[in-house]
């Protein structure tokens, strides 16, 4: 029952995070003209990868090394995240400010923005680990409401209307996770636990980061790709494919940051319930993504000009079914390898993935919107299936 209640917990601010972020988008889509929007898109990818390299360097790595007793203290996240950001932070903004070449008003707006999204995922982080996630929806809502209000507010085609959407976007999520900050009670250590290997850590979260930045660089990463080539259009159309593909995704992501710590502990521990609880995850991700799948072949057509406003109708969503469940398989191979400690056997498959998206990349590059994700899919999809095979091979623990 307490176990069934904390994965609920965890899916259920999953689901209001991808609610909220999915909207903020959706309504700026809709606002924005597409050359704006892919203006937009180009920052809001930059801050996917700040949120990758924080997901695998400071928050994974707790939830695979921290033990059952170990008592998850906020001062150690800390002491991983705050370099992390002072170093992250102003490399992203030097990204958008070459890329864009933007003046300075909006550079102030950029700063303010990702501070926000930096100290919601610190609270967010927190949250989890202290299995209280329930409390970091309260900032993901407020950045809802900030830019709805700001879009109702500011003058339309305004000088500085981009800026202040931004302003507008970190804003409430700078404050209301101040405020989370500043109530919650430190958990306190209990005599007797000391903190996991750093060398294990390191080695860990290097590995992770490697293979996920470079998915991030096969879908988010393209976007800044084509918009540094001036094509606005297939940089907004790019972004406005990943958001109907991803909510899929959101939820796998909720089922294995449930997941991923008992597996951890059932491998730490030898125990024959580990190959049943792989293949349940495995299982679980593929299923989600099918029946998402499935919603996007029916109605996907009519979802895009519902959501996102007629400029984008004449995307076909038929094009990118596949793209969920490759995910989702890559999702859940993923958080097996993480969980028996082989970040480098993802870090393998995900680079020959990526050298597959490479050659394809260059031999077909991406001319229209019907084209721009054949690359992606051939990437992932050998990606996935080299995980599949390492998990096969390697572990004798687990039969698939």
């Amino acid at each position: 029952m307490k176990k069934t209640k904390a994965l609920l917990q965890i899916v259920f601010e999953q689901a209001v995070f991808t609610f909220s972020f999915f909207s903020t988008q959706a309504l700026l889509a809709r606002y924005l003209s597409v050359e704006d929007f892919a203006t937009f898109s180009v920052i809001y990818s930059a801050v996917i990868l700040l949120n990758i390299v924080h997901g695998c360097t400071v928050m994974e790595p707790l939830l695979v090394f921290a033990k059952a007793d170990y008592a998850i203290d906020r001062k150690l996240l800390m002491k991983l995240h705050v370099p992390l950001a002072l170093v992250s932070v102003p490399v992203l903004i030097y990204l958008v400010w070459r890329i864009l070449d933007t003046p300075p008003y909006f550079g102030y707006a950029l700063v303010l923005s990702l501070a926000g999204f930096v100290a919601y995922w610190t609270v967010r982080s927190i949250a989890i680990l202290e299995n209280k996630s329930l409390k970091s929806v309260i900032p993901a809502l407020a950045q809802l409401a900030g830019v709805a209000a700001a879009i109702a507010l500011i003058p339309k085609n305004s000088p500085y209307e981009l800026s202040e959407l931004l302003a507008a976007l970190g804003l409430p999520m700078l404050l209301t996770s101040a405020l989370i900050a500043g109530m919650s009670k430190e958990k306190i250590r209990q005599p007797g636990e000391a903190p996991s290997a750093n060398k294990a850590w390191l080695s860990f979260g290097l590995n992770n980061s490697l293979s996920q930045i470079l998915i991030w660089v096969m879908t988010n990463g393209l976007v800044i790709y084509y918009m540094s080539r001036q094509q606005a259009d297939l940089a907004a159309n790019f972004r406005v494919v990943l958001m109907l593909v991803l909510p899929a995704q959101y939820l796998n992501i909720a089922i294995s940051n449930f997941g991923l710590p008992r597996l951890a502990r059932l491998f730490d521990e030898k125990s024959a319930e580990f190959s049943a609880m792989a293949r349940m995850l495995i299982a679980a991700t593929l299923a989600s993504s099918l029946l998402y799948s499935l919603v996007l072949w029916i109605w996907g057509q009519f979802l895009v000009g519902l959501l996102f406003g007629a400029k984008y109708s004449g995307l076909n969503m038929h094009d990118y079914i596949l793209l969920p469940v490759i995910l989702a398989a890559i999702q859940g191979t993923r958080t097996v390898l993480k969980a028996l400690r082989l970040t480098h056997c993802a870090s393998w498959a995900v680079t020959g993935g990526f050298l597959c998206f490479i050659l394809v990349f260059a031999a077909r590059p991406a001319a229209s919107v019907s084209t721009f994700f054949i690359p992606t899919i051939f990437g992932l999809c050998l990606a996935s299936i080299i995980m599949f095979y390492q998990i096969r091979k390697s572990l004798t623990v687990i039969v698939l």
